[in-house]
């Protein structure tokens, strides 16, 4: 009788601490889950999109995540979660980020995100008149998105200082090529002609205007000649002869 009472006390025992260790494992893995709220969520669906996109040296990158609805609570996961992409990089400007969880309970969330390349282009930096020639002072650079940027906007604004303005540019608008004169007529420009690897320079006067580019008529001003030349910088020409 005795030693069936000490049985019982035993399994009482192992029973007890038994339970002790499973109430501190369960306790130890509830410690380590993380709760996501729906700002955090997007969050990580951005941050898994600036780090899978794809950009040229020259650019940067904005991402932003849509709002989720505000009746999505708070999600429990043991890890990060998983975040994926239906389609693989580039990316259009709006892709869908899945992001999923499989511990302790499964669980996925669909998050939008906006994605603007953006590129440096030349804006005014006051108000420019037309006729004005541009100096530094005019100009500065911002970044805007690639998708709003037109192929004859300009990169540096070093290209285009000397130049003259065709029309007004109002203080905080982008500057064109088309917009400007790199070359105007009547102007003295230099005429610059290679052949085999020579280089040969001199003074030509612009019968019309032009940007980089463009080919114009201009007559040397020694011989009096006529001729095609293409606009290659701020009053300068070039030819091949």
């Amino acid at each position: 009788m005795v030693s069936m009472f000490k049985k019982i006390q035993l399994f009482q025992s192992l029973w007890l601490i038994a339970g002790v260790l499973i109430s501190s494992t369960a306790e130890a893995n509830n410690g380590q889950q993380q709760r996501y709220d729906r700002h955090a969520l997007q969050t990580l669906a951005e941050q898994y999109i600036t780090e899978q996109a794809q950009i040229q040296p020259d650019q940067e990158l904005q991402v932003q995540a849509m709002d989720l609805d505000a009746r999505i609570g708070p999600r429990e996961c043991a890890v990060t979660p998983q975040a994926s992409t239906a389609s693989a990089p580039p990316f259009n400007r709006q892709v869908t980020v899945k992001l999923k969880c499989s511990s302790p309970a499964l669980w996925s969330q669909y998050v939008h995100v906006r994605i603007s390349k953006l590129s440096t282009i030349v804006v005014a930096n006051d108000h420019i008149a037309r006729g004005q020639i541009i100096s530094a002072d005019d100009l500065t650079t911002e970044q805007r998105p690639q998708h709003f940027v037109r192929a004859r906007y300009i990169e540096q604004p070093e290209v285009i200082v000397g130049s003259r303005s065709k029309r007004s540019i109002r203080r905080g608008l982008p500057i064109s090529m088309n917009q400007l004169c790199m070359v105007c007529k009547g102007d003295n420009v230099s005429i610059i002609a290679r052949f085999n690897g020579l280089t040969i320079k001199t003074s030509g006067e612009a019968l019309e205007d032009g940007g980089v580019g463009d080919n114009i008529r201009v007559r040397n001003v020694k011989s009096g000649r006529l001729i095609n030349a293409k606009v290659t910088a701020v009053e300068t020409v070039a030819v091949n002869i």
